[in-house]
């Protein structure tokens, strides 16, 4: 799986997102930064994914919380790690094996996410 990917069904998986095979197959396209390195990382993409599942209940405009969510963590990413765009966060944390090319920053992105469901969940965003 790509870093998108791997981020979502994990966050499925931890947050019980209710997400099927299809609806995950839908991240597909978002790694590597769309493909472009040059875009939002995909790990970041799965990681809004997952917000907006957790927290809409018919459709965006219906919660504005989500918005503020997705604002909050992107913008907190930003401040604490340098970037939210794939080429530079692929760069500073890289591996040269093939089959851990992203995963620090999916274990990063993944952090960030779980410090804004708890403070999400106590209330404190």
């Amino acid at each position: 799986m790509n870093c998108a990917e791997t981020l979502l069904r994990a966050a499925n998986d931890e947050y019980g997102l209710g997400i099927g095979p299809e609806g995950l197959k839908m991240m597909a396209g978002f790694g590597g930064g769309m493909g472009l390195e040059s875009n939002c990382c995909g790990a970041l993409s799965g990681a809004v994914a997952a917000i907006s599942a957790k927290f809409t209940t018919t459709k965006a405009h219906e919660n504005p919380q989500v918005k503020e969510l997705c604002k909050s963590y992107l913008n907190r990413f930003m401040e604490k790690h340098g970037n939210i765009f794939c080429g530079p966060l692929k760069e500073r944390h890289k591996n040269e094996d093939e089959k851990l090319r992203c995963l620090a920053v999916v274990e990063i992105a993944a952090r960030e996410l779980e410090e804004l469901m708890q403070k999400a969940k106590g209330g404190t965003i």
